[in-house]
C-alpha cells in the first residue's frame, strides 16, 4: 500500500543547490519511492542555528511511498551521511538535511520519529514550499490547513530563489 509523504530538504553548506538537486534525484530513484512533486528552492535565514550559521536553500518534494515511517527515516538518513552529513541535531551546519513532514494523514511518534514533524508549523521554510505544491494540505493532528498557519507567522526572511515547482 502506498502513502503520499512530503519531505522538507535543506541545505546551508557548501554547493546548496547541487545537495537539494542530488537528494532529489537520489529519493525519486530510491526503492519504494516515487517523486510526484518538487516545490520552488527557497532562500532562508537560519532558524534554531548558531549566529554564524549561513543561510539556507530548502524544497518541499511530494513523493508516493511504500515504506513504513521508520524504514524512510532510515533510508532519509543514509542518503544524507553518503552526500556528506556529519552531525545530526538542532543547531548544525549541514550539507543536507532531509525531514519527513507527512505521511499520509497518520499520526506517529516513537523515540527516532515524530509525524507530522513537531516543528513544521512554525517554521516558513517548510510550509512556504509545501503550500505551493499542496496548498490544501492539511494538519492530521487537529485538520487545520497549513496554508493559514503562513500568514499568522509573521515575515521569518523566507524567499523564492528560483521556480522548480511541477506535479
Amino acid at each position: 500500500m502506498s502513502e503520499i509523504v512530503y519531505l522538507s530538504l535543506g541545505s546551508n553548506l557548501g554547493d546548496r543547490e547541487e545537495y537539494l538537486r542530488l537528494a532529489t534525484e537520489r529519493l525519486a530513484n530510491m526503492m519504494g519511492m516515487t517523486l510526484l512533486a518538487e516545490s520552488s528552492v527557497y532562500h532562508s535565514v537560519p532558524v534554531d542555528c548558531d549566529v554564524e550559521c549561513p543561510d539556507f536553500l530548502n524544497k518541499v518534494l511530494k513523493m508516493e511511498c511504500t515504506l513504513k515511517p521508520v524504514q524512510l527515516l532510515d533510508n532519509t538518513e543514509q542518503l544524507e551521511t553518503s552526500l556528506g552529513r556529519t552531525k545530526k541535531g538542532f543547531s548544525t551546519n549541514r550539507v543536507i538535511d532531509i525531514d519527513i513532514i507527512l505521511f499520509g494523514d497518520r499520526i506517529f511518534d516513537n523515540e527516532r520519529l515524530e509525524i507530522p514533524h513537531p516543528r513544521m508549523s512554525g517554521r516558513h521554510f517548510v510550509l512556504i514550499p509545501l503550500c505551493e505544491i499542496a496548498p490544501d494540505v492539511i494538519d492530521p493532528r487537529n485538520s487545520n490547513r497549513f496554508v493559514d498557519l503562513i500568514e499568522a507567522l509573521g515575515d521569518q526572511g523566507v524567499s523564492a530563489l528560483k521556480e522548480t515547482a511541477g506535479e
